[in-house]
C-alpha cells in the first residue's frame, strides 16, 4: 500500500498528540467522529484542520499505514498502540511536506458539513447557469437531490441579481478567491465542473490529470473549497454572491446531541450534580458535555466552574509544561482537578 500523502498526515498528527493519545484517536478525528473527546483533542492538539477530511479512512487501512510507518522505522511504541516520532521521522515528514504541503486553508473542523453543501449548490448553478447562456434547456443536472433543486430556484429568485449577472459575478468572485489561493492549483475545482459542452471530471481523473495521489489532490480540493467559503465568510461585501450561497446553512459547529441536552438544562440553572442525576448519567460525563461547550460557544463563561484567578495559573502552567498532557499541568497547579484544567484548554489554551 503507497498512500504516501496520507501517511504524512497521520505521522504529522502522531507528532502533534506525542503519545499521549493511541493511533485510534486519528482515525476518530480523520472520520469526524462527534464525539466529546474527539472533539476535545482536535482542539486540545491543534489538529482541528483535519477533522472528518478523511471521512471514509477504515480502521484497517489505519493499521496497515502504521505498519509501514512503523516498519520504515519513522515511528515507535511506547506503549500499546501509542506512538511518537523517531528522528528520523521527523525528517521524513518534514521533507514530505515540503514536497506536498498541507493546505494552508484546510479547515474540516469549520467547513466540513458547509463544504458538501457549498459544492453540490456551486456545482448545479454553475452548470444551470452555463446552459442558461447558451440557450440549452436539454442536459442532465449535475446534482440530483431534490432540497438542491429547490434551493437554487429560490436562490435564482431572490439573489438581488439577474439570471444574467450572476454568471459574470460568480466568474468574478470565484476567479479573485483561487487567484488569492496558496500552495494550491485552482484547476483542483475548475477541472471538476459540468457547464455547456463540457463534462467535469470525477476525483480520480483531476488528479490523474494533475499528477497528483488521490489522498492529496482530495486534501487539496478541501483547501480549495475552505478557503473560497473563509473568503465569502470574512469579506462578505466583496464576495456578497458566494457568501449568499452558504448563508442559510448557519453554523456548522454543532454540538452533540447528548451536549445539547445539558447545555439546554444549563441554561435553565441547573447545576452539574443534579443534571447528572436528572439524566442518570455519570458527572464526568456531563463535564465531557460542559468542555464541549466550551470549545463551541464563544460566549460561554467559565468562571462558574473555574475562578478567574485559577484560570490565568492553569494557562500559566500549560505555557510552563513540555506538553499538553493535562496530568503534567496538574502536576504543576495541584489544586486544580482535571475537569477545570480541561475547561481552561478549551475555552483558552488553543493557540497558546
Amino acid at each position: 500500500m503507497q498512500r504516501a500523502y496520507l501517511k504524512s498526515v497521520i505521522m504529522y498528527c502522531v507528532n502533534e498528540l506525542q503519545g499521549q493519545r493511541t493511533i485510534y484517536s486519528i482515525l476518530h478525528l480523520l472520520n469526524g467522529k462527534k464525539s466529546s473527546q474527539t472533539i476535545q483533542d482536535a482542539h486540545l492538539f491543534q489538529l482541528t484542520p483535519f477533522f472528518r477530511t478523511f471521512g471514509n479512512l477504515s480502521r484497517g487501512v489505519l493499521d496497515h499505514l502504521a505498519e509501514e510507518i512503523l516498519s520504515s522505522s519513522w515511528m515507535t511504541a511506547i506503549d500499546e498502540k501509542h506512538y511518537i516520532l523517531t528522528e528520523e521521522g521527523k525528517k521524513e515528514l518534514e521533507r514530505s511536506l515540503l514536497e506536498c504541503p498541507i493546505p494552508s486553508s484546510l479547515n474540516g473542523w469549520l467547513y466540513h458539513s458547509t463544504g458538501e453543501l457549498f459544492w453540490e449548490r456551486i456545482t448545479l448553478l454553475i452548470q444551470v447557469i452555463s446552459h442558461l447562456n447558451n440557450n440549452n434547456v436539454k442536459y442532465l443536472p449535475i446534482q440530483r437531490k431534490r432540497d438542491i433543486h429547490e434551493w437554487l430556484k429560490d436562490f435564482l429568485g431572490k439573489s438581488g441579481f439577474s439570471r444574467g449577472e450572476v454568471g459574470v459575478v460568480l466568474y468574478k468572485e470565484l476567479g479573485q478567491c483561487l487567484e488569492d489561493l496558496n500552495n494550491i492549483n485552482p484547476a483542483v475545482l475548475t477541472l471538476r465542473l459540468t457547464g455547456y459542452n463540457r463534462i467535469g471530471l470525477t476525483a480520480v481523473q483531476a488528479s490523474e490529470q494533475l499528477g497528483i495521489s488521490q489522498d492529496y489532490y482530495h486534501h487539496q480540493f478541501l483547501g480549495a473549497i475552505h478557503h473560497i467559503l473563509a473568503s465569502g465568510r470574512d469579506n462578505s461585501a466583496e464576495y456578497p454572491l458566494i457568501n449568499k450561497i452558504v448563508s442559510d446553512a448557519g453554523n456548522e459547529v454543532q454540538l452533540t446531541l447528548s451536549a445539547q441536552k445539558t447545555y439546554t438544562m444549563l441554561k435553565q440553572g441547573l447545576d452539574l450534580d443534579d443534571i447528572a442525576k436528572m439524566r442518570r448519567l455519570k458527572k464526568s460525563t456531563i463535564e465531557d458535555h460542559i468542555v464541549e461547550v466550551a470549545l463551541n460557544d464563544s460566549c460561554f463563561n467559565i468562571t462558574r466552574y473555574v475562578s478567574e484567578e485559577k484560570q490565568k495559573l492553569i494557562l500559566h502552567a500549560a505555557n510552563r509544561a513540555d506538553s499538553m498532557q493535562l496530568k503534567q499541568i496538574r502536576q504543576i497547579v495541584p489544586e486544580s482537578d482535571y475537569f477545570e484544567i480541561r475547561l481552561v484548554m478549551a475555552k483558552l489554551g488553543e493557540g497558546q
